[in-house]
């Protein structure tokens, strides 16, 4: 690059996505003929469901190809209020919604509306990474807030963080991409009310709401505070359509007018046939409770045969077993290597990919994620075989 081309000072600070890193490696190793197992990804392998497919197909053929509303069809954000409504007694209107392409694109919006360069911005600690570098492109200072060790929200340390700097903004995760935990529904609420009395904004990504085990009850941020709440969602890890990238933002009024502003030169609209083809999937509740069903049982048997695989491997230290999502979150320390160099020595030795912990914060730079949704049952047991190889050979 010519020496007068300068790139932009916003990036300082941020750091190229380490997940991708692991994901290049890899393709690099398959291109050789080599054998490798994702267990890095946060996808899933399962077939989009047919009547959703059969809906996006049917925009298709009907020509509903072209502009949607920049805040996407009014059919979807209907149907999407109606569901707050039913399942959480909150009443927003189509104009609080906000379709998006993708969750994380619905993210950058809300950064760019809400943060000024030098505001703090306090976010979970471990949490996807993504959130701490978006709002520091943004341009706002980062602090990231451990949670408690069976990884809930600590609501002590927020208080803490709150009496030494008021922040701009809170970003929580529940259910937790990398823990698979679901934070309690009273530490929600405290959090809210903490932000909402230091006229802080909360950001609840709540993307992997319906991807819960064992009766374990989701909470949504908004059913506490409807004026200093926004809501990030998706339909990807719900309905296993990652690649056709929809989401949406629901905020109130006075929220949402900033974000839809910078929305308004981000995209023009995320793609119709696939804002069709969730709209009339999300307005079939038979359809609806059947893919989740569905979704559900997978994921929770492969977590199953996940924890009986990897429990017994020794340097795996286990604590936690995850009761929403598809992640595990080990600590490898007895391994005698950090995250990292676990993460990278066991992909080029043994061909198997696992995300390290400092991808997803500060505090657990000794654990790894590891994800089955992409990795079937016999993938699963053949990883934690080439693991424990791996492992005895050192």
């Amino acid at each position: 690059m010519p020496k007068s081309i300068k790139t932009a000072s916003r990036l300082q600070g941020v750091s190229p996505s380490g997940l991708r890193e692991f994901f290049e490696i890899g393709a690099k190793l398959e291109a050789k003929g080599i054998d490798v197992i994702s267990l890095g990804i946060g996808d899933l392998d399962l077939p989009l469901p047919p009547f959703l497919g059969d809906a996006i197909a049917d925009a298709f053929a009907t020509g509903q190809t072209h502009y949607s509303s920049n805040a996407g069809i009014l059919e979807l954000r209907q149907a999407i209020v109606d569901r707050y409504e039913s399942m959480y007694k909150l009443k927003y209107t189509p104009e609080e919604v906000l379709v998006t392409c993708g969750a994380l694109e619905g993210l950058m919006d809300i950064m760019l509306g809400h943060i000024n360069p030098g505001d703090r911005v306090l976010v979970q600690d471990p949490a996807f990474g993504y959130f701490a570098n978006q709002a520091k492109i943004a341009g706002a200072e980062v602090d990231l807030i451990p949670m408690s060790p069976d990884f809930d929200l600590d609501v002590v340390k927020y208080q803490e963080a709150f009496d030494t700097k008021p922040p701009q903004m809170v970003i929580i995760n529940s259910p937790c991409n990398p823990t698979g935990s679901v934070a309690s529904r009273k530490n929600v609420k405290d959090i809210v009310e903490l932000a909402r009395d230091h006229d802080a904004i909360v950001i609840s990504d709540e993307c992997y709401e319906f991807l819960r085990y064992d009766g374990h009850k989701h909470t949504c941020a908004a059913e506490f505070d409807y004026e200093n709440v926004i809501i990030a969602n998706s339909f990807s890890k719900a309905f296993a359509m990652t690649g056709l990238r929809l989401g949406y933002i629901i905020a109130p009024v006075h929220l949402m007018q900033p974000i839809y502003q910078v929305h308004q030169y981000n995209t023009a609209c995320a793609p119709t046939p696939i804002q069709v083809g969730a709209m009339k999937t999300l307005s079939n509740p038979k359809a609806v409770k059947g893919i989740i069903g569905s979704h559900r049982n997978v994921l929770s048997d492969r977590l199953k045969v996940a924890l009986e695989c990897f429990k017994p491997i020794k340097g795996f230290k286990l604590t936690y077993e995850p009761v929403a999502g598809f992640y595990l979150f080990p600590n490898v320390k007895e391994t005698g290597m950090s995250g990292p160099e676990f993460a990278i020595t066991l992909l080029e030795e043994s061909g198997v990919i696992v995300v390290p912990g400092d991808q997803f914060g500060i505090s657990y730079p000794d654990n790894i994620r590891i994800s089955v949704g992409s990795a079937p049952p016999n993938r699963i047991r053949e990883a934690a075989s080439r693991i424990t190889k791996f492992l005895e050979e050192r």
